[in-house]
Formats: C-alpha cells, sequence, structure tokens
C-alpha cells in the first residue's frame, strides 16, 4: 500500500451517465427513465457531479457543497436510491469496491477513534463469491469486493488489532462497518446474535437487493432432482396397513388434541409395536399425490411444504420396535414401507444416545425406542429457490415436528422434538455425497409411562 487511504463516494455502475445544463442535472440510470432534476443550489449542483467518475472523499464533497449540510443532503438522496456506490484507495490503486445492498445504507461519516485498536468485525466474512474475494458482514448491508491489493493489505490488517492512526485499511473497513473496535460496545441484544444466524437472516429475508425466491437458477444447467428418492440397498420390510375406518372413529377433536399436546421424556416399559409406527407414519408422512409441473415433479403429503417439492426423508433410529432390529431405516413414504439399511446398529445406537442429551434425560433414564430423522434433500428446494432454500426447509421441519405432536398426541404415544443433533451419523450410513441430503432435525417417539 502507497500513501494515503481514501474512501470515496461516487456513482455506482447502475449510473450510465451524468449530464449537466445550467442548473438542470440529468442522470441515466438502469433499468429508469431519464431523472432530470434542478439541485437546491449551484454548489448542490457541483457535489452531485463530484460523484462522477472516481468520486471525492466525504471532506471533498463537504468543501464543493459548501457546507456538511449541503454533502450529507447530496449524499442521503442518492444512497436511498442505491445510486451510490463507494472505492477505497490508495495513491495507486484501488483497494476496494464496495456496493450497498439496501437504500438505507451509509458508511460511518466520522472516522474511528484514534486510539482504539481495530479488528474485523465478529459478524462479518471473507468469501469467494463468482471469483473474487468478498467481504460481507450481517450487520452490514453492502458488500467490498477486494483487490489483489486489497487482499494484502487486508491481510496484514487481520494479523493484529493496530490503532486506526497506524492502520488507514482498517479505518477505511470501520467507516464501511466491516471492521469493528477491537473490544467493541455491544448491547445485550447484539451479543446473543453469532454470525451465521444473523447472516442466514439476513440472506433470506428481503433485506437486502439480491436474487431471492423462486428464480430456477439452475433451470437449463441441470435437471430438477428427482421428487422420489431412490430407496437405497437393503432389506425391505412392508409397514402394516393403516384402518382408516378405524383411525376416523378413534380420532379425538382438534382442539382435544392440541390442549393435551405436550413433550414427554418418559417411556414405557413395554415397547411401541410396529402397527403403531405403521399408523404414525401413514398419518405423518406418507405421499399422496404425484405430479408434474413443467420441468420439476411435486408431491403432496399431509403436511404442507414449500412448492409443494416435500424435499424431507424420514429415517428411523430403532432401539426397540416390536420384531424390528436396532438399526436405522429409511421410510419409503410412496411405498409406505421401511428399509433397514445395512451396518446401522451403532449410528443408531448414537443418533438415540445424542437425542437423550438433547432432552437432557440423566444417564440412568430409559432412551426413547427410536428418534426420527427428518432429512433434506436440500437440491430439490435449491434447484427453483435462491438464498432461502435451507430456511424454507427448516421451516418445513417445523411444521413437520407440530404434525408429529399432534398426531402422537392423538394415538397416545410420547413424543419430543430436539432441539439440537448431530447430522454425522445418519451421513455414515446413507454414504453418499454429504451435500445431496443432510439430516437437519430429530423427534423422539415411544409409549408414555402408565398415567402420563
Amino acid at each position: 500500500m502507497a500513501g494515503a487511504v481514501r474512501l470515496l463516494y461516487r456513482f455506482g455502475a447502475r449510473i450510465r451517465s451524468v449530464d449537466r445544463d445550467g442548473d438542470r442535472i440529468t442522470l441515466l440510470a438502469d433499468d429508469l427513465k431519464p431523472l432530470t432534476f434542478a439541485p437546491p443550489t449551484p454548489a448542490h449542483a457541483n457535489a452531485v457531479m463530484a460523484l462522477r467518475d472516481r468520486g471525492a472523499t466525504l471532506a471533498e464533497l463537504t468543501d464543493i457543497a459548501a457546507s456538511e449540510t449541503a454533502a450529507g443532503y447530496v449524499v442521503d438522496r442518492f444512497a436511498r436510491a442505491r445510486f451510490l456506490a463507494w472505492s477505497v484507495t490508495d495513491d495507486r490503486e484501488v483497494l476496494a469496491e464496495v456496493t450497498s445492498l439496501a437504500g438505507d445504507y451509509l458508511p460511518r461519516a466520522a472516522p474511528p477513534p484514534p486510539g482504539e485498536q481495530l479488528a474485523l468485525c465478529r459478524l462479518a466474512c471473507l468469501r469467494r463469491h463468482d471469483g473474487q474475494a468478498i467481504l460481507d458482514s450481517g450487520a452490514v448491508r453492502a458488500r467490498a469486493t477486494l483487490s489483489p491489493a486489497g487482499i494484502a493489505a487486508l491481510a496484514a490488517s487481520l494479523a493484529e488489532p493496530r490503532a486506526a492512526t497506524d492502520d488507514a485499511f482498517a479505518a477505511a473497513l470501520w467507516q464501511l462497518g466491516f471492521f469493528d473496535l477491537a473490544e467493541p460496545p455491544e448491547s445485550d441484544a447484539r451479543r446473543t446474535w453469532q454470525f451465521a444466524d444473523l447472516m442466514l437472516h439476513e440472506a433470506s429475508r428481503f433485506n437486502r437487493d439480491q436474487p431471492l425466491g423462486a428464480t430456477y437458477r439452475f433451470k437449463g444447467r441441470m435437471a430438477s432432482p428427482p421428487a422420489i428418492k431412490s430407496e437405497p440397498r437393503g432389506e425391505r420390510i412392508e409397514l402394516p396397513p393403516v384402518d382408516v375406518a378405524a383411525l376416523s372413529a378413534a380420532s379425538r377433536p382438534l382442539d382435544a388434541v392440541q390442549a393435551r399436546r405436550r413433550s414427554i421424556k418418559r417411556y414405557a416399559e413395554r415397547a411401541i409395536s410396529l402397527g403403531q409406527v405403521s399408523e404414525f407414519l401413514w398419518r405423518v408422512g406418507r405421499t399422496t399425490g404425484h405430479r408434474s409441473v413443467g420441468d420439476e415433479a411435486v408431491t403432496s403429503r399431509p403436511y404442507p411444504s414449500g412448492g409443494s417439492l416435500n424435499e424431507l426423508e424420514l429415517y428411523l433410529a430403532v432401539r426397540r420396535c416390536g420384531d424390528l432390529t436396532p438399526a436405522v431405516y429409511h421410510y419409503d413414504s410412496h411405498g409406505h414401507a421401511l428399509t433397514r439399511l445395512a451396518d446401522s446398529t451403532a449410528a443408531a445406537g448414537r443418533i438415540i444416545e445424542r437425542s437423550a442429551q438433547a432432552m437432557a434425560l440423566p444417564t440412568e433414564a430409559q432412551r426413547a425406542d427410536l428418534t426420527i430423522v427428518v432429512s433434506s434433500r436440500l437440491p430439490r428446494v435449491a434447484w427453483k429457490y435462491d438464498a432461502v432454500a435451507y430456511r424454507l426447509s427448516l421451516l418445513n421441519v417445523g411444521v413437520v415436528f407440530e404434525l408429529m405432536y399432534l398426531v402422537a398426541t392423538d394415538m397416545g404415544l410420547a413424543p419430543c422434538a430436539n432441539g439440537s443433533g448431530n447430522s454425522r451419523p445418519l451421513q455414515e450410513v446413507l454414504d453418499g455425497d454429504p451435500f445431496e441430503e443432510v439430516a437437519i432435525g430429530e423427534f423422539c417417539l415411544g409409549l408414555p409411562p402408565t398415567g402420563s
């Protein structure tokens, strides 16, 4: 890095041209008709024209506009329209190009406290995007693209926290929001947010101007993943048929079931029967319809699913259940059958034990009869939906959990959803591409003790 580092305000790539005719200025912007306006004073107009090409620092804009208020007026007006961008430069080259992702973004106007040490904000990250190095943060509605020189400057700034007066690049990134004080003051509420939580929240909501939702970004580049999962190899076990008439006669009103719904973490001495498991799976997870819509296949199940994609799969980690051998079983929702996965007994035990830990069961307590692992074939969702695929799967799991609770309560079973789990045991027995299917939820089931 050579010489002084400057944070320049300028028009972004969306602005194609800026022309001035006396006291009137015309902007030509992408996707908009020409915008012609008259700034309040000639000094305001001079500040607008200074935003062309390489731009100017905020201090320079203030001098050109003849007042801090006038410079603020110009900057705020174009920031709200997302016409502004920023460059961090030294005397030789551009270190970073910054684009806003929302109309409420502006860099901090004041420089950082001179004596304070600066460090990368805990909510920020450096990642690769479209072949470029990107600084991103869930707390900043802007994105910085680093040049090779900028990457080198960032590496030096990351090596150890330094005072703003000793690290001009870190000071510029502080103004942009990507760096923070080494020991930043945070409200109690902000302290509770972790990086992954905030980034997922920001990236999967319309909080930023970026592709989101049903963009079909992989259409024409790859086929839509199939609606029906290919059945894993293993012993197939046909589940007992469900007596729909008897079920209808015995089922209680919804309000009565909702009133009784609760998590039960204690279990009877006797094991849950295969017939009960069959009814539970049939009521919760069977496929009730299958059709093609354009280039993708959609299915129906007893619960709603985003886009009717029904990417979720159910696996049973069985400790005890009728004549079933302890193992992991895949539920075929189309054929209402189970397939025992080979060499999965140890994995089933690990899943059951992890569920016991999630439910805070003491060592001596009896474990659940089985843990239902809910997995997501996320590519089915990501093929259609941009930025929200994982979020949609999590929402779908919540819907399934509620249905599981209601069905289990109606059947007199002992249900309990887990708030945490380990995806690895299932992945090991599936022995496939870890990005094709991943476990994202667990739900325990058994019989309640007498009197519960």
